[in-house]
């Protein structure tokens, strides 16, 4: 639920929301509001924010796709998401804030996902504000991370636990 925050903040043009639109957001950010029952699922007026698995999801899908329709090996990079099958390919890990590669491994039929602070980011007086938001301050999570790499058998399912661990 914490779309109400992650919506004000514009990467693309470099816009820091104020702390009182961050903190009017936040009064609106409220996991415990959504209730589920079957397969119905009731909002009551929270916005969920689909950012921490939408590109995992698209890549089980660009799979199953490409699989359903005869392909039996390849590669699937969404950048920071990628899904490999039906051969071992040899995938690298970026080192955050640089075009280099801090690690290669050598994978088969799986998923492997980065979340880091280094991709979406506003950079002003030397402070770093990033895309991966924590919903009880309204900024970029805080810690001694700058990236996070899971790797599994379901991308969207690597992509939410990226993220989870980056917070």
């Amino acid at each position: 639920t914490v779309m109400p925050v992650s919506s004000l903040w514009d990467f693309n043009n470099q816009i820091i929301p104020s702390k009182n639109e961050i903190a009017e957001a936040l009064n609106n950010v409220d996991y415990e509001a959504i209730e589920i029952l079957d397969n119905k699922v009731n909002l009551n007026g929270k916005k969920i924010d689909l950012g921490g698995i939408a590109k995992g999801y698209i890549a089980d899908k660009v799979k199953e796709y490409l699989t359903e329709n005869g392909a039996t090996k390849g590669i699937i990079n969404l950048g920071g998401n990628v899904i490999v099958f039906g051969d071992e390919y040899e995938v690298g890990i970026q080192k955050p804030f640089s075009d280099d590669i801090s690690a290669t491994l050598k994978l088969k039929n799986k998923a492997i996902v980065t979340s880091g602070i280094y991709q979406r980011y506003i950079k002003d007086n030397d402070k770093i504000y990033h895309h991966i938001i924590d919903p009880d301050t309204g900024y970029g999570v805080e810690n001694e991370l700058a990236s996070v790499t899971v790797i599994g058998d379901c991308s969207m399912d690597c992509d939410a636990l990226s993220t989870v661990c980056m917070l």
